[in-house]
């Protein structure tokens, strides 16, 4: 073991930037999924699906599931106001911004790879986030 002094981390200011975002995303993600668990479990909004159908087809993959209960799929729960305002769609919500902290964050080092021109760096952030932009807008998916 080395009792001698510390060793300095080193971290350069993508990596804090990088970091401070992820920080400050990972803690309002906790925050907006209890508060989207606590809205759809008490029904504290109307339900476009009850929890107990939910339970009762447990069983089944989220495609037949979605088959049985004729239940919009994808991006259409976020088409107007009147569909999102049910408590499962705010529950899938903050789902969705937990699935968006990578890109927030690699938006972040962008931004830090532009201030200190490193142009290869950040071509490469860019692809990844139209990579991750055209991956999560689905339609890029095979047929069923």
């Amino acid at each position: 073991m080395n009792q001698g002094k510390p060793e300095k981390l080193y971290a350069d200011s993508v990596q804090l930037a990088y970091a401070k975002t992820l920080e400050f995303v990972s803690h309002a993600i906790i925050i907006l999924m209890a508060i989207g668990f606590i809205l759809y479990v008490f029904r504290l909004l109307p339900l476009t699906v009850p929890v107990e159908t939910v339970a009762a087809n447990w069983h089944l993959n989220a495609t037949k599931l979605q088959v049985k209960i004729h239940h919009h799929c994808g991006w259409s729960c976020f088409e107007d106001v009147h569909t999102f305002m049910h408590g499962d769609a705010v529950s899938y919500a903050s789902v969705v911004f937990l699935s968006l902290a990578t890109m927030i964050c690699l938006a972040t080092s962008t931004m830090a790879f532009f201030r200190e021109k490193n142009r290869i760096y950040l071509v490469i952030t860019i692809l990844q986030i139209l990579v991750l932009l055209v991956a999560a807008s689905g339609k890029l998916t095979s047929g069923h």
